[in-house]
């Protein structure tokens, strides 16, 4: 059975607050002919969107995802809420309370299931202070991790500004998770084929990468301890061309950085790559202690499989696949 720290889950108790009006309307459930919608507005990378994603049942009905979890072969997830709802381009206050709302709703769940789920913060990254204030009170009533997005409504995550919450992560000693959220760039280019999660999402994930490395923030804080989705985006079929520009160029050491070989082993890697050549590859230059099984259930770009099924497990000693499956998990997230 399998432990799976990249799920993702809209707790019933906080779709009940935006229901009733006790969060406002920046963010609010409107009715369908035959569905519901989560809907809200923001301006990401400058440009005014409005978002609207339908509120499918297998994001919120605790009997599916049980059901899925047994056809996965999953013994355990580590929930976060939905990446769309990470909303850093509200207001902080209204994020904070809209934070407090999931994690009180996230706890709730993973103690009325405490064999089958655990559960990640959200917080309001848009203010460090106010996210580092929101994990600390997550970790008092029992998340063991935090997601975060791999932008702050369009701003890297080098900003000096986030080192509060930087520093409140190592006290805490609890994992980052780095999900993409909103296009990383060009986003007029990504708007046909599904582009926008193609290759806007592992995109988004790999500037997060690169900024944390050039930028610094691993050197100041060399004890934290950072999960990626998607293999960490383009970061393992990318690393020798940062390692050659690193040793040609002068921008990527303006902030002190190492070169960038020193630092791919402070990360930790999903396996959703849908590839087995890749995904051999990834583990063999990764390293199998690196690499933690996720699904990002119940998302249409997700590993749905049966976990001993998906492509290029079976490649690795049993050793590594138990590594990768259940023991990585347990360690990082001290299950």
């Amino acid at each position: 059975m399998a432990i799976d720290p990249h799920t993702h889950i809209l707790p019933t108790a906080f779709l009940d607050d935006l229901r009733k009006g006790r969060l406002g309307n920046a963010v609010r459930i409107e009715q369908g002919e035959d569905t519901e919608w989560m809907a809200f507005e923001a301006t990401i990378f400058g440009v005014e969107r409005s978002w609207k994603n339908i509120l499918n049942e297998s994001y919120y009905v605790v009997d599916i995802r049980l059901e899925a979890m047994k056809r996965m072969g999953v013994e355990r997830q580590v929930l976060s809420v939905s990446p769309f709802m990470t909303l850093y381009a509200l207001d902080a206050g209204m994020n904070k309370e809209l934070s407090a709302s999931i994690n009180d709703g996230l706890s709730a769940l993973a103690r009325s299931h405490p064999d089958r789920f655990s559960c990640m913060a959200q917080v309001p990254l848009q203010d460090s202070v106010a996210a580092a204030e929101e994990l600390e009170r997550a970790v008092g009533i029992g998340h063991i991790g935090v997601q975060i997005a791999a932008n702050v409504a369009g701003g890297n995550l080098d900003d000096p500004d986030l080192d509060a919450f930087w520093e409140k992560a190592v006290a805490l000693d609890v994992p980052v998770f780095i999900h993409p959220q909103g296009q990383a760039a060009a986003p007029e280019r990504l708007q046909d084929y599904y582009l926008r999660n193609f290759i806007g999402n592992p995109l988004d994930t790999t500037i997060a990468v690169s900024c944390l490395i050039f930028g610094g923030v691993l050197d100041r804080f060399p004890d934290i301890k950072f999960y990626l989705s998607h293999v960490g985006g383009f970061v393992p079929w990318i690393r020798g061309r940062w390692q050659h520009g690193y040793g040609e160029r002068p921008e990527p050491k303006v902030r002190g950085a190492k070169d960038p070989e020193q630092y791919f082993d402070k990360f930790y890697y999903d396996t959703i790559i849908h590839s087995a050549d890749a995904f051999e590859y990834a583990v063999k230059t990764l390293g199998a202690d690196r690499v933690l099984y996720g699904t990002d259930y119940p998302a249409d770009m997700g590993n749905h499989q049966p976990a001993r099924d998906i492509p290029g497990l079976t490649r690795l000693s049993e050793a590594d696949q138990e590594k990768i499956l259940t023991a990585n998990a347990k360690k990082l997230y001290k299950l």
